[in-house]
């Protein structure tokens, strides 16, 4: 059973620890990456709709978010928009996941950017259906085959398995994210590069990411009714 994220001292103080909520849709989109980083670094969350967040459907509730969009991240009751944005804060929050030398810590927003490069895949496994689901998958993969092998190349040069070196940083979580949901339109999506595998691996044996990516919600129906199921916002919804 997952267990509630405690806050081990070499990563957030609990003293100095904010009260964090996720607002955003039952998808597995852009809000995968923030959470697996606060998953790592055992930083309390929760998760909510934005009709449990704001009271009233998504479509009453929009014009009050900073940018109309989600996900959104609550910081002790301020509003922190945009995914990168958010991804960032999170990562802010365990320096075990941020390298310390300048150029690490611009390999890995470089790593960031090209894995985000990607990004299409999500709205393909969680809204597209029919033909415009089959059209937008297959111009996803008319462009994947070249952005793999680079992205292949990469973790080779980093002699890995993570896209840094040895340890994981924040960055992993982004790419993984979008490489996973290229798997879940085509399973052998990856299977070309050693390098590639072996590194989603090493993601999905990292503590706490583990036990928190075999609880999260599964997609189902992919291209005809795409949902999560459980149809929740996440692991982490208050009960």
């Amino acid at each position: 059973a997952l267990r509630a994220p405690s806050h081990p001292a070499s990563v957030c103080e609990s003293a100095a620890a904010p009260q964090l909520t996720m607002i955003y849709f039952p998808v597995r989109a852009l809000a995968e990456p923030a959470r697996m980083i606060l998953e790592f670094g055992g930083v309390a969350y929760e998760d909510a709709s934005p009709q449990q967040a704001y009271g009233v459907p998504w479509k009453d509730a929009k014009d009050k978010t900073p940018f109309g969009q989600l996900p959104l991240l609550l910081v002790d009751g301020k509003e922190l928009a945009q995914a990168g944005a958010i991804i960032r804060y999170c990562a802010a929050l365990v320096p075990a996941l941020v390298p310390a030398e300048p150029l690490e810590v611009a390999r890995c927003d470089m790593i960031f950017e090209a894995a985000r490069e990607l990004d299409a895949v999500n709205p393909i496994v969680n809204v597209f259906r029919g033909e415009a689901f089959d059209a937008k998958k297959a111009a996803f993969f008319d462009s994947f085959p070249a952005k793999l092998a680079r992205l292949a190349r990469q973790l080779r040069e980093s002699e890995g398995p993570f896209s840094c070196g040895a340890a994981p940083r924040w960055c992993d979580f982004m790419l993984y994210h979008n490489l996973d949901n290229a798997r879940l339109l085509e399973p052998a999506a990856l299977d070309a590069y050693p390098e590639v595998r072996t590194f989603m691996a090493a993601v999905e044996a990292t503590p706490r990411v583990a036990e928190f990516l075999q609880a999260r919600p599964k997609p189902v129906d992919i291209g005809t009714k795409p949902m999560l199921e459980p149809n929740v916002p996440g692991i982490r919804v208050k009960k």
